[in-house]
């Protein structure tokens, strides 16, 4: 019988006493309100890592043949095809990385899927492998025969675009890229030292068509600042839209055609 890790069992593991390198793990705050028609289903398997894109925060929990106990952070790199799930090496002390980056160690994890809906698919498995190289090590553990994916994180399910944008379009005009968006909020991408937005912060954006020579929307939308994450090239930021800005929004949404080509909508 396949072990599928459960959302309750996870959570509370983290909530008990342990020896750990970072904070407990927790759903963010904003995700927690704003979600919708919750499902819970068990998918076996790659099929569970189908939505799943690489980048993606990775909650674990190691805990060793003693009991000992470490609560970590990571990202998902992707699938290789013998059967592994590829990880970044959370950012832990030596010590920590020697005591309990082992092989055949168990792992409980949460991955969190942004796309659509937004999903965090719950597993345990074991760690398979440390590659370490040019500073950058890997963490390779054993892909789960089951799953549990609970889909429905937020209030509708966000479409992949392409748009073009101007953050602070009165003044500082960062050029930006959106490349999700849904009714109540969307994903914006910037390079790297052009902003300095914290979680909380309110900003405000305007979209532009493809040619640029014209708006996507007349108003200036207005959104606050709910994540931030970075990479090696660009700053993204989860935004939430304001009330006022809601109407606009929901007219792009609708003026939105799926791309076969692309495979993603465009206006």
């Amino acid at each position: 019988m396949a072990e599928v890790v459960e959302k309750q069992n996870l959570e509370g593991d983290e909530n008990q006493s342990g020896q750990t390198s970072q904070q407990t793990v927790d759903a963010p705050q904003d995700k927690q309100q704003e979600m919708g028609e919750v499902s819970t289903s068990i998918r076996y398997g790659e099929d569970a890592f189908l939505n799943v894109m690489p980048l993606c925060e990775v909650a674990c929990i190691v805990t060793t043949p003693t009991g000992k106990v470490l609560k970590c952070k990571t990202k998902y790199i992707g699938l290789h095809s013998n059967n592994v799930l590829l990880l970044e090496m959370p950012v832990i002390s030596p010590k920590e990385k020697s005591q309990f980056m082992q092989r055949g160690y168990s792992i409980k994890a949460c991955v969190i899927s942004s796309k659509g809906e937004g999903a965090r698919v719950y597993f345990k498995t074991n760690i398979e492998y440390v590659l370490s190289g040019g500073g950058n090590d890997l963490l390779l553990v054993t892909l789960p025969k089951a799953t549990q994916v609970v889909v429905g994180l937020r209030e509708s399910a966000r479409l992949e675009i392409g748009l073009n944008g101007i953050l602070a379009p009165s003044d500082q005009k960062y050029l930006c890229q959106i490349r999700d968006i849904s009714q109540h909020g969307c994903l914006i991408v910037v390079e790297r030292g052009n902003s300095n937005y914290r979680v909380g912060s309110l900003i405000e954006l305007k979209i532009t068509a493809y040619d640029q020579e014209k708006d996507a929307i007349d108003e200036t939308l207005q959104a606050v600042v709910k994540n931030v994450s970075k990479t090696g090239r660009y700053i993204k930021y989860g935004v939430k839209f304001e009330e006022k800005s809601l109407d606009y929004v929901s007219a792009l949404i609708e003026g939105l055609n799926f791309c076969s080509l692309q495979q993603k909508f465009t206006l």
